[in-house]
């Protein structure tokens, strides 16, 4: 029977509360608001079926894989306007819907709260584009991806690690018919607080949340932005420096207690396809950069290699050594962040308030932050915005 005696043990990816034959077990928000197995023990049979399948608790090691890099941006301009880095995901899941699989990534549900969704046409890939820095609702996901792999249906499934560990751990294998793309992680903030923030925004705007880009391109792909669009027709812009949820997930004060200590960060993974943003494209392949935006592919299996020299025409390709593009771009490939000292003294506080009140107990947003975000967009008009972060940039690095 699974016993949660440290909860950096669990990583929240529900593999156990799947495979349970009697549905004993029951996913729990605890105080953070982050979900963790709760087992029934009266009716556990004590059957050992969700220890036997914990991506933690079993965890292997990962057989040496011939992984290779690459640098890539999909063609169409628009999917890569509305995409976090390149557009790779996008074309990976159009390619795949287009020879009659289903799609699970990320989206939203009405009320604004992050999970994971099926797609079966292209116009339903929209609102999974872009990254998500919330823990997404997986619910009962891989019973149904179970169940479409036994009908010979091909599946896309795309996660954080543990949740493509998970589901392959649940599975017992990985099936021909999958194909599994996971992104590099930082971190996942507790749905709790993504909930606090959306109730924050919707009583500041007057109006329902329809969407939100949390790495928006508004003043390019370097410099990121949190983008919030309401009923009423008004939008909302908030860089991390001001914007008080990714202000949170930034200063490292949001994350789930498993992701301080990620069992999944490794260059060989689990999944077919690892993606990640591509920060120093000009450094690695001496191209300028037109701040748009490229991905990071690490190809870890010959089911991605396949995927990825069928799409050669709707990519611009960069092959790269994965030994740099690690090394300049993938910091969080191989290490977890670790966690701000006053982390639980904001979870607290977020608890007790909205999470813009707590932010400034814990870790405030000064007068000097609001007036530097507000000059960035006289900076990226003209142009000056490209030498402010190319002269941070030499800063971090001298010292």
């Amino acid at each position: 029977m699974l016993q949660l005696k440290d909860k950096k043990s669990c990583c929240g990816c529900t593999a156990c509360y799947n495979i349970c034959p009697k549905s004993v077990i029951e996913m729990k928000e605890d105080d953070e608001g982050f979900l963790y197995p709760v087992v029934n023990e009266e009716k556990c049979v004590k059957c050992g079926m969700c220890v036997r399948i914990c991506p933690i608790l079993q965890k292997k090691t990962t057989q040496k894989e011939e992984t290779e890099a690459y640098i890539v941006r999909c063609r169409d301009e628009n999917i890569v306007e509305e995409s976090t880095s390149g557009g790779a995901f996008s074309v990976f899941a159009i390619s795949l819907l287009g020879q009659g699989a289903v799609v699970y990534g990320t989206g939203y549900d009405e009320q604004m709260q992050v999970v994971c969704k099926k797609a079966e046409g292209v116009e339903a890939l929209k609102e999974m584009r872009g990254s998500k820095f919330v823990q997404s609702r997986l619910d009962d996901s891989f019973k149904k991806i179970k169940e479409a792999l036994k009908n010979g249906t091909k599946v896309l499934f795309t996660g954080t690690p543990c949740q493509v560990a998970g589901l392959i751990y649940y599975l017992g294998e990985h099936p021909d018919n999958l194909i599994c793309i996971d992104f590099v992680c930082r971190g996942v903030p507790s749905p709790m607080l993504w909930k606090n923030y959306v109730h924050m925004m919707e009583k500041r705007y007057h109006s329902k949340m329809v969407g939100a880009r949390f790495k928006h391109k508004t003043y390019g792909y370097h410099s990121t932005t949190m983008k919030v669009d309401f009923v009423n027709g008004k939008t909302y812009y908030g860089s991390g420096r001001v914007d008080p949820y990714m202000k949170a997930f930034i200063k490292e004060l949001a994350s789930r207690p498993s992701c301080s200590a990620c069992a999944f960060k490794s260059i060989e993974r689990l999944s077919d396809i690892t993606i990640f943003d591509c920060y120093k494209f000009s450094e690695i392949t001496s191209v300028a950069d037109d701040n748009k935006g490229y991905t990071s592919l690490l190809i870890h299996t010959p089911k991605g290699k396949n995927l990825l020299n069928a799409l050669g025409e709707d990519f611009i390709t960069y092959k790269t050594d994965i030994q740099t593009l690690v090394k300049k771009n993938g910091i969080m490939v191989l290490n977890s962040a670790k966690p701000n000292a006053k982390r639980e003294e904001f979870y607290i506080a977020v608890s007790k308030m909205e999470i813009d009140e707590a932010m400034q107990r814990v870790c405030p947003i000064t007068m000097i932050d609001k007036l530097i975000e507000s000059t960035k967009g006289v900076l990226y008009r003209t142009g000056l915005i490209r030498l402010v972060q190319r002269l941070k940039k030499e800063k971090i690095e001298v010292s």
